[in-house]
């Protein structure tokens, strides 16, 4: 266990200094998690923390329900959406959401994300659908929403929750940054060419 515990602590510094270097979030916005593998244990991001302050002396364990197990911090708001996902999909072990302004605008427009660019459509294979989410975080009643989307198609990598942002997942936390990176980088190539 201490040595996966080790696997998925520097996996999740590793994701949340490249999130926090390709500045596609600021302040102490969106959150990141990584699966502690073998156990139903997640690393979340401590809440009011932005990605660039996430280091050992902060990190944040909960159960997959948010509640916390080590650490002395708060943990994000979106530890129910986060455990929630772990619980349903095993084949997830990273997530990355970020408040990113393209991708928020094309959600408050459109109910999907184009794949314009010859990148998004070979790592993505398909449009990125916005989800309309009511509260601030995702809640359990908001949960089928996420579900319904996430079931559509085995290979969902990410959608956008209207209005609020890109959650990004993948086998790992720095993979789920990249396609968090790619899909901000795709809708703003989509809104400059739709305007």
């Amino acid at each position: 266990m201490y040595r996966e515990f080790l696997k998925a602590k520097n996996e999740f510094l590793q994701a949340a200094a490249r999130t926090y270097e390709s500045g596609i979030q600021t302040g102490t916005g969106g959150n990141l998690s990584v699966r502690i593998p073998g156990t139903d244990l997640m690393i979340v991001k401590p809440s009011g923390y932005s990605y660039g302050q996430c280091n050992e002396e902060n990190l944040t364990v909960t159960d997959f329900e948010g509640n916390l197990q080590e650490g002395t911090y708060k943990p994000t708001r979106e530890s129910t959406l986060h455990g929630n996902l772990y619980k349903r999909y095993a084949n997830i072990g990273g997530i990355v959401h970020t408040h990113s302004p393209y991708a928020i605008l094309i959600s408050l427009n459109f109910d999907e994300l184009p794949l314009v660019t010859m990148h998004s459509q070979l790592k993505l294979k398909k449009p990125v659908q916005c989800i309309d989410v009511k509260t601030q975080a995702v809640t359990e009643d908001e949960l089928p929403k996420v579900f319904a989307v996430m079931d559509s198609d085995p290979e969902t990598a990410a959608f956008i929750l209207k209005g609020h942002g890109i959650v990004a997942v993948a086998s790992n936390p720095v993979k789920a940054g990249q396609i968090a990176e790619l899909i901000e980088e795709t809708a703003q190539i989509a809104w400059e060419q739709m305007k």
